[in-house]
């Protein structure tokens, strides 16, 4: 069940949808995105505020750069308990740390504490981070990945001619009020996939004005924050036009590299490794569909992360086929972008509410290219908020009383139909018009 939003003549009465069209001015665009961010912001605050639950991930390695030891910002594997995060947002959270000197007051754990190699970094840096109380601070950097978000979803709203009029700030508020996205913050501390969505749909922005060059380099930004944006690598790098693929490759490659190189040479190697898993490096979860069927070992978790990148590339070739150069139309674009960012939870060894973040944005972005809304997607966000509840009411049953299995069963296919749907209504509109020729 859908409801569109149909076009009217000027001879009719002010609606939404002719609201919505109308121009505005540089200055009413500003003002929007001040209070979309400031509804960000207090969504997230009145729902509990930044959480610390899952910070270490990122927090560690930021005030190692802030104080220039790259090397235990990435320290050896076994005195590592948890996944680290990608090096792009602990990079942008240290910098910040450094410039506004966040527990400058102490001085950091020299290396004789950290312990030979960084083997003992995890104790000093936690008395450190409690007696300067840099952690309440560092927090306050993750609203650098809803900045990074918000910037692209503008861009996509332009580049697909929705921007500068009233479409632009609803999808802003309407995505600040998305359960999985303020989740990246308020229920675990993952700034890095909003950074990551951020840059993936500036890439997408850039392909959309045939700017390949642009649209590598932000994809390459995207992968350095978080892995999944792999799955938007791909179905671009199917799409480009052939004489530009080399450019929109080459353009990816050597901006991670320049993120990463230094981290790595300045880290033994170990920077590396965390650029290409990051925190996506853990198994399947306790009771989820991989874990009920014993897909558990280190073969069976790199395959799960496979499955979803060739699933991709057939995709996007079925779909290139199909449509042609359509591809790049806005809508199916984003349809494709969407489902891709989806059949990564298809393949996902277990799941949690922000793991909805991305297929949301491209989802909810979707219906406000096409001037449509579907009641679907807002019942289909309004399960996900109550099996992963935002509200700060503590242990919640449907979370942690049901198998994990039974939500990927229930939550993930509707999420690959919303995406889906678009573009298969595009395909059969085309096959129609094929079969059925207008003279």
């Amino acid at each position: 069940m859908s409801t569109s939003f149909p076009t009217r003549t000027n001879s009719e009465p002010l609606t939404l949808v002719r609201w919505l069209d109308q121009p505005r001015s540089p200055r009413w665009s500003i003002a929007s995105w001040i209070v979309a961010t400031a509804v960000f912001i207090g969504v997230t605050t009145v729902l509990g505020g930044l959480t610390s639950l899952d910070a270490l991930l990122s927090t560690y390695t930021s005030w190692s750069i802030a104080h220039g030891n790259v090397a235990c910002a990435y320290p050896p594997g076994s005195s590592v308990y948890f996944p680290l995060t990608a090096p792009l947002y602990p990079a942008v959270a240290g910098g910040l740390a450094a410039l506004f000197r966040v527990g400058h007051g102490i001085p950091f754990p020299n290396q004789a504490a950290l312990g030979h190699s960084c083997l003992t970094w995890l104790a000093p840096m936690t008395r450190w981070s409690n007696r300067t109380h840099a952690l309440t601070t560092t927090l306050r950097f993750g609203y650098v990945g809803w900045c990074a978000l918000a910037a692209g979803i503008v861009a996509i709203m332009r580049s697909s001619g929705r921007g500068r009029n009233g479409w632009e700030p609803a999808a802003l508020i309407a995505v600040a009020c998305t359960p999985p996205v303020f989740m990246c913050l308020q229920n675990l501390f993952h700034p890095q996939d909003l950074l990551a969505m951020g840059l993936i749909l500036l890439s997408v922005s850039c392909a959309q004005r045939n700017a390949w060059i642009w649209a590598g380099v932000c994809i390459g930004l995207a992968f350095s924050s978080q892995q999944f944006a792999l799955l938007a690598a791909a179905l671009l790098f199917v799409i480009v036009p052939a004489k530009r693929r080399l450019a929109f490759s080459l353009s990816s490659v050597a901006t991670i590299a320049l993120i990463v190189v230094p981290l790595m040479a300045l880290s033994s190697g170990r920077a590396l490794r965390v650029a290409l898993t990051g925190s996506s490096q853990g198994g399947a979860l306790v009771t989820s569909i991989p874990w009920e069927l014993h897909f558990t070992g280190t073969d069976a978790n790199d395959v799960l992360r496979a499955l979803p990148v060739i699933a991709v590339v057939g995709l996007a070739l079925w779909a290139r086929r199909r449509l042609a150069n359509a591809v790049m139309e806005p809508v199916v674009l984003l349809s494709l972008l969407a489902t891709s960012l989806a059949l990564r939870l298809v393949f996902e060894g277990g799941l949690y509410g922000y793991y909805f973040m991305a297929s949301a944005v491209a989802i909810v972005l979707l219906d406000f290219v096409r001037r449509t809304f579907r009641v679907e997607v807002i019942l289909w966000l309004a399960l996900v908020a109550l099996v992963f509840s935002p509200l700060p009411w503590g242990h919640d049953r449907l979370t942690y009383g049901v198998n994990m299995w039974v939500w990927q069963l229930v939550l993930v296919p509707p999420t690959v139909a919303l995406a889906i749907s678009p573009l298969l209504g595009r395909i059969k509109r085309q096959r129609s018009s094929a079969a059925y020729p207008t003279s």
